[in-house]
């Protein structure tokens, strides 16, 4: 490709610096290392260039922001103005990246919508640092908030935590865990967490939580999970769908084996229960003894509830 005429360099320069600018903001040294990828423009990046460039977008109306040592535009060439409607909801979808409750996630999200702001009419990042300062305020009359919050920030400083919770028989069970995840379904709140001393993850609604306890020793970030194995059988075979970690290991022309993973102990088993005759847990060994006791107990209730009757 035949080199452009030096005269032209300057234009060339100015419109690959508001490409890169566009997508994302740097320092003038980042900046140089993207252009410096471009063989077809010149390289003349001083100071003195800088300060012309960067009156040049100012002078075409494009504004410009610094944070720090970094660089960026405040606004675009084309720019969106939303109405009061269009903001509101805007604006609610801003306030909703903080219920997703995953660090990793949110970021992404954020970084989104901070490339959105320079092409609407609305201060994206003002409501970003608002809700996170917001978020960062007990609430004197909502346990519950306070409690998602509470496990939110220690989900994300990786610490173990010792949990204190109710089960279903009312007693309280303690264990230490490594936290995983916050999830929200049919207007309860979960926090999904692995028991490194069993092998197994634990999902437990945050109503029952009666204690936490942050531990000293952080997490291993590595989960090593002890897999309960079943076998299906009957209209089972034709019927059943995978969960989530799950998969079959092995097929038999009058059962399937199954291999589960990650799901709930106590989620698992009053899965398993409701297949009746149609399923048996082949392993672990102390999983089919807390099966064994779950249906004697639910077939003691049986008796009693046909006797009142």
């Amino acid at each position: 490709m035949k080199k452009p005429e030096k005269k032209h360099d300057t234009g060339l320069r100015i419109l690959e610096i508001l490409k890169i600018l566009l997508d994302e903001d740097l320092t003038k040294n980042e900046l140089i290392e993207k252009l410096k990828g471009n063989i077809e423009i010149e390289n003349v990046y001083t100071q003195e260039a800088f300060i012309k460039y960067f009156n040049t977008f100012e002078l075409l109306g494009l504004k410009l922001k610094k944070d720090r040592a970094r660089y960026g535009f405040s606004t675009a060439i084309l720019k969106i103005d939303l109405n009061l409607e269009e903001k509101e909801a805007l604006t609610e979808l801003v306030k909703f990246i903080s219920k997703f409750n995953n660090k990793t996630s949110e970021e992404i999200i954020s970084k989104i919508f901070l490339k959105l702001e320079k092409y609407v009419n609305l201060d994206i990042e003002e409501i970003l640092k608002k809700t996170k300062k917001e978020e960062n305020i007990l609430c004197d009359n909502n346990v519950k908030e306070n409690l998602i919050k509470t496990l939110k920030d220690m989900l994300y400083e990786g610490q173990n935590v010792s949990i204190t919770y109710r089960k279903n028989n009312l007693a309280e069970e303690t264990i230490t865990v490594e936290l995983k995840e916050i999830l929200h379904s049919n207007n309860n709140t979960f926090i999904v967490c692995y028991n490194p001393k069993l092998g197994r993850s634990k999902k437990i609604c945050i109503d029952l939580i009666t204690r936490l306890k942050q531990e000293p020793n952080r997490n291993t970030g590595f989960d090593c999970h002890n897999n309960v194995t079943f076998e299906i059988y009957g209209r089972l075979i034709r019927a059943y769908k995978l969960k989530e970690h799950e998969k079959s290991i092995d097929f038999y022309s009058n059962k399937i084996v199954i291999s589960n993973t990650k799901e709930d102990k106590d989620t698992l088993l009053l899965r398993l229960l409701k297949y009746g005759e149609n399923c048996k847990i082949i392993s672990p060994k102390p999983l089919q003894e807390e099966f064994l006791v779950l249906t004697e107990k639910m077939i003691k209730n049986l008796e009693s509830y046909e006797c009142l009757k």
